[in-house]
């Protein structure tokens, strides 16, 4: 019986990655909002080079359904520094544009933003997978992103259980899952 209820468990297991990917819902008429937001990362586990951290937060905006055209500048990068003498860790300007509900109220920063776009919820799942180079390791930037970065996203039904150890990566686990808009096609 065990064995049974085993072998189900890693199906269901398999089987949740390949559900992220089917589109849910009808179509709604949605708008490219653009986002200008600062990140300071200071974890305490994993350390990132300034461009480790830029290419990690480039890769997670994205697997969100952000626009390609995204800017992800450092800000302040002093990799030499040891943290903890005036220096707190990599800081990262953040400019990207991703489908939101429209607004009547909201006014374009600049030509092209809220532009309309034809988008749809989609489920999506943050956790450890090797395939997107995301591992336990990376535990503190994930909690900090699900907190500053996540809700400037359109997200609904975000559950997440996120248990970080500092110092050490066994122990810690995450995961982030609930339904993004995401535009039928990016740009």
């Amino acid at each position: 019986m065990r064995t049974i209820l085993l072998i189900v468990g890693f199906g269901v297991l398999f089987a949740l990655p390949l559900r992220a990917d089917e589109p849910v819902g009808s179509p709604l008429q949605a708008v490219w909002k653009e986002q200008h937001l600062e990140f300071s990362y200071m974890g305490r586990t994993a350390r990132y080079s300034c461009q480790g951290l830029r290419d990690k937060m480039r890769s997670l905006l994205l697997d969100l359904g952000a626009r390609r055209d995204l800017q992800v500048s450092l800000v302040g990068c002093n990799e030499s520094a040891p943290l903890g003498r005036g220096y707190l860790g990599p800081r990262l300007s953040l400019t990207f544009s991703s489908p939101a509900l429209p607004d009547t109220a909201a006014q374009p920063l600049h030509p092209g933003d809220l532009a309309a776009v034809s988008a749809h919820f989609e489920p999506f799942t943050l956790t450890s997978d090797a395939f997107r180079n995301y591992g336990v390791g990376d535990c503190e930037l994930v909690e900090e992103f699900a907190k500053e970065i996540l809700p400037h996203f359109s997200a609904r039904d975000v559950k997440q259980d996120i248990t970080c150890v500092p110092y050490q990566a066994s122990g810690s686990r995450f995961w982030v899952r609930g339904e993004i808009l995401r535009a039928a096609k990016v740009p």
